[in-house]
C-alpha cells in the first residue's frame, strides 16, 4: 500500500483532562541501547530505573471508553478530531480496537530509562499500539545522538510503515532519510526545524510558558502589589534546544505582558540564568549557587517539573521554602500536590502530558501509514493548574 503524508497548515489543538507529566524532565542513564518490540494483544510494559521493560498489569487504560473517530479509514481524507477525542482522558485510547491490525511502526526515542516522563510516553505509545493491533518497535538511544541516527536508519531498513521520532536536542537525527524513503514521519515532544512534511505531536509549550508566567505575575501582584524591581532566576533546561527556548520565552513574556497591561511598565530583573539539562539534581545545585550570590531573589521560572523539584529541594535547604514564588510546566502529580498544599511557593503548573503525546503519536503515525492526511501540528491539552483551580485537576489516585 502506498503511504501518503500531507502537510496541513492549520494547527489542531486537542483539549483533554489529564493528570501530570514530567515534560522532558529527565534523569541520567548509562544503560546500553535497548530494542523493545510490542505486539498487538501483548501485556503492557513499562521501563524500570535500570532501563528494562517489565510486565505490568496495573497500567490503567480505559479501553471501554476508547474514542472511535469517524471517517478515519477513508484513504486521503484529512483527519479532524471529534469533540469526544478532544476531551478524552489520558487513559482513554483513541481509534477502534484492532483498527490497524498487523501494521508495523517504529519509534526512536532519544532516551527512556531513568525518566518517568519518557517512561510514560513509551508506556502509552505501547498501550495505544496494542489497542490498535500495531506492532510497535521502540529504540532507546540513551541520549546518544549518533546512536539515535543509527536507530532511525535501522527502522528505515526494517521497512516500517511509519516512524515516530523524539529527537535528541532538536537535531535532525536522520529525519530527512525517513522522508527520502517515503515513510510517513511523526515527531513527538521535541520541536525541530525541519522543512519536509511531517506531523508534530506535542503541547504548545510557548503558550504553556506564557500562561504560567502570566499567572506568576498575577499571583505576585495580588500578594505584594507593585514593586519597582522583582528579581528573577530563570532556570532553563538545555542550550540550543528549541523546546527549552520556547518555554523560557513564554514564561518571561507572560510576566511582562501582565505588568505592561496593568501598570504600563515592567519590573522584571533577571539576575541569574542557568541550565539544568532537565534534571532535578543539577536544578537544585544551580538554584543553591544562584541563591548564595543573590539571596534576595523573589521569583523563579522553572522550565519543567524536574527543575521545579530541584528548586524546591534547594529552597528547603536554605529555609526559603514558600518565600520565593515558582512557576513551572508539566503537571506532574507531586508538583500539583505542592500547589494544593499552598505553603511551598509553587504558584502554577501547565500540563505537558506524556501519556497524551504517546498515544496520539502512535495514532497519527498509523493514520498516515493508512493514507489519511494528518495535521502538521497536533497539540494536546496544556491547561494551567493554579491555586484557584487545583481541586479540579489534582487526582490523588493518579499514577503520574
Amino acid at each position: 500500500m502506498k503511504r501518503i503524508l500531507k502537510k496541513i497548515s492549520s494547527a489542531v489543538v486537542v483539549s483533554a483532562i489529564v493528570i501530570s507529566t514530567l515534560a522532558g524532565c529527565k534523569s541520567s542513564t548509562t544503560d546500553s541501547v535497548k530494542e523493545v518490540t510490542g505486539n498487538a494483544g501483548g501485556s503492557k510494559k513499562e521501563i524500570d530505573a535500570e532501563g528494562s521493560f517489565q510486565d505490568t498489569d496495573d497500567l490503567t487504560i480505559d479501553y471501554s471508553t476508547a474514542v472511535d473517530p469517524k471517517g478515519a479509514d477513508i484513504v486521503d481524507e484529512t483527519f479532524q478530531p471529534t469533540p469526544e477525542e478532544k476531551s478524552a482522558l489520558a487513559t482513554q485510547m483513541v481509534g477502534s480496537k484492532g483498527q490497524f491490525d498487523g501494521m508495523n511502526i517504529g519509534f526512536s526515542q532519544h532516551r527512556i530509562a531513568g525518566s518517568e516522563w519518557y517512561e510514560q510516553l513509551a508506556d502509552f505509545a505501547k498501550a495505544e499500539a496494542d489497542y490498535l493491533g500495531i506492532n510497535l518497535t521502540i529504540y532507546d538511544a540513551n541520549d546518544d545522538m549518533n546512536q539515535q541516527i543509527a536507530d532511525v536508519e535501522t527502522l528505515i531498513n526494517l521497512g516500517m510503515d511509519s516512524i515516530i521520532v523524539n529527537p535528541y536536542n532538536s537535531a535532525n537525527v536522520g529525519l530527512d532519510n525517513i522522508i527520502a524513503a517515503d515513510i510517513p514521519l511523526t515527531v513527538v515532544n521535541q520541536a525541530v526545524d525541519f522543512n519536509s512534511p511531517f506531523t508534530f505531536v506535542s503541547a504548545d509549550v510557548q503558550d504553556s510558558g506564557y500562561k504560567s508566567g502570566f499567572e506568576l505575575a498575577r499571583y505576585y501582584d495580588e500578594k505584594n502589589g507593585w514593586k519597582d524591581e522583582v528579581k528573577a532566576f530563570v532556570l532553563s533546561s538545555a542550550p540550543q534546544e528549541k523546546e527549552s527556548d520556547l518555554r523560557r520565552w513564554g514564561q518571561v513574556m507572560g510576566w511582562t505582558d501582565y505588568m505592561l497591561d496593568k501598570y504600563g511598565k515592567n519590573n522584571l530583573n533577571i539576575v541569574a540564568y542557568q541550565y539544568y539539562q532537565w534534571l532535578p539534581e543539577p536544578a537544585m545545585n544551580a538554584t543553591l549557587d544562584v541563591l548564595q550570590a543573590n539571596p534576595d531573589i523573589d521569583i523563579i521560572f522553572s522550565a519543567c517539573d524536574g527543575g521545579a523539584q530541584g528548586v524546591e529541594a534547594a529552597l528547603e535547604q536554605v529555609d526559603k521554602l514558600g518565600d520565593i514564588l515558582v512557576c513551572t510546566i508539566d503537571g506532574r502529580k507531586s508538583v500539583l500536590e505542592w500547589i494544593k498544599d499552598g505553603d511551598k511557593g509553587m504558584v502554577c503548573d501547565a500540563f505537558n502530558d506524556p501519556r497524551q503525546m504517546g498515544k496520539w503519536a502512535v495514532y497519527m503515525a498509523a493514520l498516515q501509514a493508512d493514507g489519511v492526511s494528518t495535521p502538521s501540528t497536533y497539540y494536546v491539552m496544556n491547561d494551567l493548574v493554579t491555586t484557584d483551580n487545583i481541586d479540579d485537576y489534582y487526582d490523588a489516585n493518579s499514577t503520574y
